[in-house]
């Protein structure tokens, strides 16, 4: 059988090995077709690499994380906060959606997200998007949402239109937007 550390060294040596696939491959592309493939295989290399030797330099006792406790701790911590039904009432468990519904949820999710792209373009869509999910999804309070809904804008409008100088689609509803201007 083979360890741990083994094994997490060998997912990490895969990834790793796909990123330097893409950045040999992305090499054969024009200038500005490499401009996506390239900084993020090299970047996810880097982080690939350093993970590689920070999962090396500590214990395995260090590593090991259990996914499952740390899922029933915060489930623990959640119905803690949540306030007692008083003594005698039958306690109803808790609905859970069939897997075909959830799944269809997450369809649907995507969806939206791709029908907004269309509509109104990328930027536009990742705010309201975002903005949708750090809002209602996530239930965080509104300053937050909107904070952070803003950053992840500013930071795709960043890298794609300043840094990367893409020309972005501006969806089907630009001609009606320049009408009202």
């Amino acid at each position: 059988m083979i360890s741990r550390r083994a094994q997490e060294n060998l997912a990490v040596i895969a990834l790793a090995a796909v990123f330097v696939g893409v950045i040999v491959m992305s090499l054969d592309y024009g200038p500005r077709a490499r401009m996506v493939p390239l900084p993020v295989a090299t970047f996810g290399l880097v982080l690939a690499l350093i993970q590689l030797v920070w999962q090396n330099l500590r214990s395995s006792e260090d590593l090991h994380v259990d996914i499952f406790a740390s899922m029933t701790r915060r489930a623990e911590r959640s119905a803690a906060e949540q306030p007692q039904e008083p003594e005698g009432a039958r306690a109803q468990p808790q609905a859970r959606r069939p897997r075909w519904q959830r799944e269809l949820a997450a369809y649907g999710v995507v969806a939206a997200l791709v029908g907004l792209i269309f509509l109104v373009g990328p930027i536009a869509a990742v705010f309201v998007f975002s903005a949708g999910y750090f809002l209602g999804v996530s239930r965080y309070s509104w300053r937050r949402g909107l904070v952070y809904t803003i950053a992840l804008t500013a930071g795709v409008y960043l890298l794609f239109v300043v840094a990367l100088d893409i020309q972005l689609y501006h969806g089907v509803l630009e001609p009606l937007v320049e009408r009202l201007r």
